[in-house]
């Protein structure tokens, strides 16, 4: 759903489609190539005014649409093909900011946290049993930011300017304002601290996301690209920063050295090997992200059962249901008590329909 009709910017399209169609198989394997799979246009529709909505499946199996506009906050039953009001957004309009499916221990999430979009408000809003509250703020207000979850469960903000291309001293002006560079960390019990600075100022068009070694890639921005390198044709793209959280400097990392090479069922155990298995106190699914102009629809944190270990083998449990955990690749994650992470191997849950 949403996105540019074929008229261009401009005309967003209500239109909401299921890929593939109802009857027809999923595209699986990894040279599958989805040509002539036809898609399904729903009854229901989504008129959002605006691009870029947040849209979250949450474990109760609806889909939360969460539109850049108050008043567009909306619920679809893909079942049913319905689509149910929810109640307004206690914020205004909220320009290009973040969204993040909150964890919720071993099972999928059932709350969503609103925050970033608009510089001139700080608050964080959560979304949970169909009503929005109002959380503990940020210390400042940004748009254009990205926030993370980390494989700990603790949360990430980077990036941010005060609109688009402007990094609070003026448009197009490169020079930012400090706070726009300013990482904040959200932990376990909602409290958010400020961390270190970023080297550049990122705002639109930048981009973040967590790496199997339990790092954070951050890149992008547009005016960075404009003030420093005008000629779009050479072959500068840009810059990356990398960021280590404070975990990666508490001590030794668990060790995570196999994974089953199969797909895995949902409710099913399965078993990973070890060379550090005393040291393992946790162990967690982490979705890999896709993300563009600070919507980040596929992040997805859960805790796995630990359901006992011998020797260099450690019993896991997979998750529930797709509710919790939709089908696909995820990063497996094992954890020390300190959370100190393992470098992550890769996971895909789900089995394919006949």
């Amino acid at each position: 759903m949403s996105g540019q009709s074929e008229r261009g910017t401009g005309t967003p399209t209500p239109v909401v489609e299921r890929f593939p169609a109802l009857g027809r198989s999923v595209p699986w394997r990894p040279f599958d190539i989805p040509v002539s799979v036809a898609s399904e246009r729903l009854r229901s529709d989504a008129p959002f005014r605006n691009d870029y909505p947040h849209l979250f499946s949450l474990r109760d199996g609806m889909i939360y649409g969460l539109g850049r506009d108050a008043d567009q906050q909306w619920l679809f039953d893909p079942v049913k093909d319905v689509r149910t009001d929810l109640p307004r957004r206690p914020a205004d309009f909220r320009g290009y900011g973040s969204a993040v499916p909150l964890p919720a221990g071993f099972r999928g999430p059932d709350s969503v946290l609103v925050l970033g979009g608009d510089p001139r408000d700080p608050h964080t809003y959560r979304l949970s049993g169909g009503r929005w509250s109002i959380e503990e703020p940020r210390a400042f207000g940004r748009t254009q930011d990205g926030t993370l979850i980390l494989p700990d469960g603790t949360l990430i903000t980077v990036n941010g300017a005060l609109d688009t291309r402007d990094y609070g001293n003026g448009p197009f002006n490169p020079q930012a304002d400090l706070k726009y560079r300013q990482i904040e960390l959200r932990d376990a019990r909602g409290r958010w601290t400020l961390g270190p600075a970023q080297r550049l100022p990122r705002g639109y068009h930048s981009n973040a996301l967590i790496l199997p070694d339990g790092r954070m890639m951050v890149t992008g921005d547009e005016l960075q690209q404009i003030a420093n390198d005008p000629d779009i044709r050479d072959g500068m793209d840009g810059s990356i920063e990398l960021y280590e959280p404070a975990y990666l400097h508490r001590g030794a990392r668990p060790a995570l050295d196999r994974v089953p090479a199969g797909d895995l069922g949902y409710d099913t155990a399965f078993q990973v090997t070890s060379s550090t298995p005393n040291d393992v106190a946790r162990a967690v699914l982490l979705a890999p992200t896709t993300v563009t102009h600070s919507v980040n629809t596929s992040q997805r944190h859960l805790d796995l059962r630990l359901t006992g270990a011998r020797g260099s083998a450690i019993g896991l449990r997979t998750p529930p249901s797709a509710a919790d955990a939709p089908p696909g690749y995820y990063m497996l994650f094992l954890l020390d008590a300190k959370g100190v992470p393992s470098t992550a191997k890769w996971v895909k849950l789900g089995t394919r329909r006949r």
